[in-house]
């Protein structure tokens, strides 16, 4: 979904074509940073998260590409410092996104940018989820969250943050993930699809069960069936939500 969001492109900063140094945090699965490692070979890669999880075949991993286990919230100990460092989907991961932002600042060469790529909660332009389960379904995941001390409603400060750390030339862009294939757009429809498929195997149960059992104190017979009426809100044409996608960038000053 990523990819089609970006036209295929890995990131959207003005990195140039020989980046050297490169941090990937909160890499998951290392998918993001393995392609970056064969995009450019020039550059060494650095994926870390708490728990890495290794492709089943080691060849795919790039020679120019490493992981490491550790905690972005924890201090950052760290060799050297990076011409980039990237982060996607990470919106739910932290306690306290500006420190995150500052690590980032502080990791990086005087030059070298910072990117969040990441996504909202779902919302309508038009009303049409006024009402709805799906937009109960939003309410209890911000209560949910809050519970965990993690909040999900960060990614609109991501840019006032980057700006009060230090970073100059901040650049917000923005996308939609419709809820289905409502929209018009082609593109868009295409990600409606995809986050159907999504739906469709299991990711609004895993999200619910873990927030709305454990933090909520939910029933499984109540959240069975408020679960059953949100799925038929994702799927109805009438219902114009859409997750908002944005991606933010900036750049060290020279003079840092």
């Amino acid at each position: 979904m990523w990819s089609i969001t970006l036209d295929g492109k890995l990131h959207l900063a003005p990195i140039g074509p020989n980046p050297q140094n490169v941090l990937d945090i909160g890499t998951g699965t290392g998918i993001w940073a393995i392609e970056f490692a064969n995009t450019y070979p020039s550059a060494r890669v650095i994926g870390t998260d708490l728990s890495v999880i290794q492709p089943a075949q080691p060849e795919v991993i790039p020679s120019n590409l490493s992981f490491e286990i550790d905690d972005a919230e924890d201090e950052w100990i760290l060799p050297q410092k990076f011409d980039y460092i990237h982060g996607r989907t990470l919106a739910t991961c932290f306690k306290d996104p500006p420190s995150i932002i500052g690590k980032a600042f502080d990791a990086l060469a005087p030059g070298g940018y910072f990117e969040l790529q990441d996504m909202c909660l779902q919302t309508s332009d038009d009303g049409s989820m006024n009402g709805t389960a799906l937009l109960e379904w939003q309410t209890h995941v911000k209560e949910a969250a809050t519970k965990t001390g993690v909040e999900w409603t960060n990614v609109p400060n991501y840019k006032r943050w980057m700006i009060e750390k230090g970073f100059e030339g901040v650049t917000e862009v923005s996308f939609r993930w419709p809820s289905n294939q409502w929209s018009r757009v082609r593109k868009e429809r295409l990600l409606g699809a995809w986050t159907q498929a999504q739906i469709d195997n299991g990711m609004l149960e895993s999200v619910s069960t873990r927030l709305f059992m454990m933090k909520l104190g939910w029933e499984k017979e109540r959240l069975d069936e408020f679960l059953a009426r949100v799925r038929r809100d994702t799927k109805d044409p009438r219902i114009k939500a859409y997750s908002p996608i944005t991606v933010v960038y900036g750049r060290k000053p020279l003079s840092a």
